[in-house]
């Protein structure tokens, strides 16, 4: 066990390693076919899930909530079988919908751990979409206490909406949230639309999750969509722009309060209709898959219930917007991410932007010392060192820095 004792001073409190780890999922589109390619490489993009250690979806149901075929639930099967968890959206086009329908339903779905709201239900539900959903919620709760998953609350498309609903926050147990920061980096403070009453800035991480306690009060805040295009023109970024922000993506918003962060999507859609896809239509990986692949190797950890310790720990040197966040794993040890917050992708002229590397060191009590050190690159690659020393120096950049930290001797 690589169990530290506590110093009196300058500790930082840890999070679970596992808990980030599992803070990872992706959208998908399972039963789409061709010119799609989920269906047709249904086996494959498994595949490409499970190297990727990426074990939550978000999809749809499928047609009218009421008519789901075999051949779906056979799909469904599969993916549960491989250890793929769905976080499964209700259809919402009708309202006549009983509790007890919706749970047979649903029932075809094997491996559900999540039910969502309808989809953009503010854009997607006509003129009265208020009201619709004033009755659709209800029936969906019951649904999810029937089925003993936990149910996810409406995702909006405009700020004005989320109070619209009033506090509805007694039909769920997450609010949800579609925070696209339009290739902007992950922790960006806003831009544009000023300021909310509680000073976060429009699009910002933090102004997403005030808007979903506009309808949900109190309620932990799931981020069910966000995302890059990747190309190279109009409100596209390079794929190294992506490759660069992937992991800050899940690292940020669960520092954030984000505990489950499903980007946008698993593959590229056909013929460029859009280029959201961790993969591209080939299946050959992006950068963002390829960094998301290796954060997941590295924090990969059993779900062993315990309370994570504190570290004693300083970093010192040109700190600013550097941002961490200390992970423990179950068997004592530490995972340290590092990063510069900062853009390097100037979306209203689609140029790269320079954010120079920053030297800090990171200095630990005497005992304890750095692990594998891995520096991830714009392509999603990491190169790794081995310091084995009690104060380590070296550049945070806006590419993620993984530092293990362990006993020495180990």
């Amino acid at each position: 066990m690589f169990l530290f004792a506590g110093s009196a001073s300058a500790q930082v409190q840890a999070v679970r390693d596992f808990d980030v780890y599992d803070s990872v999922g992706v959208n998908t589109h399972w039963t789409y076919g061709s010119p799609y390619q989920y269906l047709p490489k249904f086996t494959a993009l498994i595949a490409k899930m499970q190297q990727a250690r990426i074990h939550h979806f978000r999809d749809g149901e499928w047609g009218n909530g009421l008519d789901t075929q075999p051949w779906v639930t056979s799909m469904y099967t599969q993916l549960n079988q491989a250890g793929l968890k769905a976080d499964l959206i209700v259809v919402g086009n009708n309202t006549n919908i009983t509790a007890m329908q919706l749970t047979a339903d649903l029932r075809l779905y094997p491996g559900l751990e999540f039910i969502e709201f309808p989809n953009e239900w503010d854009f997607n539900g006509g003129t009265n979409w208020v009201n619709s959903a004033q009755v659709l919620l209800p029936q969906i709760w019951a649904a999810g206490n029937n089925l003993g998953v936990p149910v996810l609350g409406p995702s909006l498309t405009q700020a004005s909406s989320f109070s619209k609903l009033g506090d509805v926050s007694r039909y769920m147990q997450y609010a949800n949230v579609h925070d696209y920061q339009g290739n902007r980096n992950p922790e960006t403070p806003g831009w544009g639309g000023g300021v909310d009453a509680q000073g976060n800035g429009y699009g910002s991480i933090l102004w997403n999750e005030d808007m979903a306690h506009e309808y949900a009060p109190g309620l932990p805040v799931i981020s069910t969509e966000t995302g890059f295009q990747t190309g190279t023109s109009g409100s596209t970024s390079p794929e190294t722009v992506e490759g660069t922000y992937a992991p800050r993506v899940y690292l940020a918003r669960f520092k954030r309060g984000i505990r489950r962060t499903y980007i946008y999507e698993l593959i590229d859609d056909p013929n460029g209709w859009s280029s959201y896809g961790l993969l591209r239509y080939d299946l050959s990986p992006k950068p963002a898959y390829t960094a998301i692949q290796n954060l997941q190797e590295m924090l990969q950890d059993n779900d062993t219930a315990f309370t994570p310790g504190k570290l004693a720990y300083t970093l010192s040197g040109n700190t600013s917007g550097v941002e961490t966040l200390l992970m423990q794993k179950s068997d004592g040890q530490y995972w340290l991410a590092v990063w510069l917050n900062g853009s390097i992708w100037d979306v209203n002229h689609g140029v790269a932007t320079s954010l120079a590397p920053q030297q800090v060191t990171l200095t630990l009590k005497k005992g304890i010392t750095t692990g594998q050190v891995a520096f991830f690159q714009p392509d999603g690659t990491v190169t790794k060192i081995s310091p084995g020393t009690s104060k380590y120096t070296f550049n945070a950049s806006s590419c993620l820095t993984m530092i293990q930290i362990i006993r020495s001797g180990r």
